[in-house]
């Protein structure tokens, strides 16, 4: 029978596991719609799709070591891409935020929670 002191320990190591992995928030602030939205990394890629005026979205992704962010989408008939932008790592707890402004322009800020 496993003890539920070893239980207890599993649970307490895969929470803190968790806590300390990266969270993307990525935020529309322009007018319009934001199509076919992706940020992506080192080792992966988040698909968003459509992100209206006003909204946000948040995803943990699984970087491979150190990573910055690119994003690419579409609006008001034209694609926008930005080179990799930011800095953060899969552990430690970073927080990343992009905003896209009125005029499309991306900004990335992280920050360690």
């Amino acid at each position: 029978m496993v003890s539920l002191r070893l239980i207890a320990c599993l649970l307490a190591a895969i929470l803190v596991g968790c806590s300390g992995r990266p969270v993307v928030t990525v935020t529309n602030h322009s007018s319009t719609t934001l199509e076919n939205l992706v940020v992506s990394g080192s080792g992966f890629s988040e698909d968003i799709g459509s992100l209206p005026s006003g909204a946000h979205r948040s995803f943990s992704p699984h970087p491979r070591g150190e990573s910055g962010l690119r994003v690419a989408f579409d609006a008001l008939g034209e694609h926008h891409t930005t080179a990799e932008e930011g800095y953060f790592e899969g552990s430690g707890g970073y927080r990343v935020s992009v905003s896209i402004d009125a005029h499309f322009k991306v900004t990335v800020d992280s920050t360690l929670k």
